[in-house]
């Protein structure tokens, strides 16, 4: 079924689902509201209606760096839209492959903690370049490149480890 549905912005966006904004909410109300699919993907609903999930790549046990891929709350259009639901029972079936595709087209959010560093990093595609952030540390930076493997990961952390470690050693000093 194709129809028009309104989007945060206010724009309307004509989407091709069968799924509705009611069956998605009642599917995730079923689940109270968070709850992890077939494929180990973490998915959730907030108090407004808004949807996030969540996938861990690796953890610590596995090696030096955790790495997980998210998408932040967004309307629920946006949600069946980018992630190509056609039903709810789509919803059980997304995995590494639709995060990691919404990664690259840039609606996704990669976070990777180094152990070393005990804080995490986020990495972001917009455009035609990489936006490196870190709350923890009161971190920002931009690669002018597409940031998409372990490897690329890994290699910026190394690449940046002097910085990295001063803003871990500043976080906890105050202005006095």
């Amino acid at each position: 079924m194709a129809r028009y549905v309104s989007r945060k912005d206010g724009l309307k966006k004509y989407i091709m689902s069968d799924i509705t904004h009611e069956d998605l909410i009642e599917y995730f109300k079923s689940r109270k509201n968070r709850f992890k699919n077939s494929k180990g993907m973490e998915l959730g609903m907030t108090a407004g209606n808004d949807f996030w999930t969540y996938f861990s790549l690796t953890n610590h046990e596995y090696g030096p760096l955790a790495i997980s891929i998210s998408t932040e709350e967004e309307y629920f259009s946006d949600f069946i839209e980018l992630f190509r639901l056609k039903s709810t029972e789509d919803v059980n079936d997304l995995g590494y492959s639709n995060s990691w595709m919404r990664y690259l087209n840039g609606y996704a959010e990669i976070s990777v903690t180094p152990y070393e560093l005990e804080a995490t990093l986020n990495f972001r595609i917009i455009k035609r370049k990489t936006i490196i952030y870190s709350l923890d540390l009161h971190f920002y930076d931009e690669a002018y490149e597409h940031l998409t493997m372990a490897e690329d990961f890994e290699r910026y952390i190394a690449a940046n480890e002097n910085r990295l470690h001063l803003a871990a050693q500043n976080r906890y000093k105050m202005d006095r």
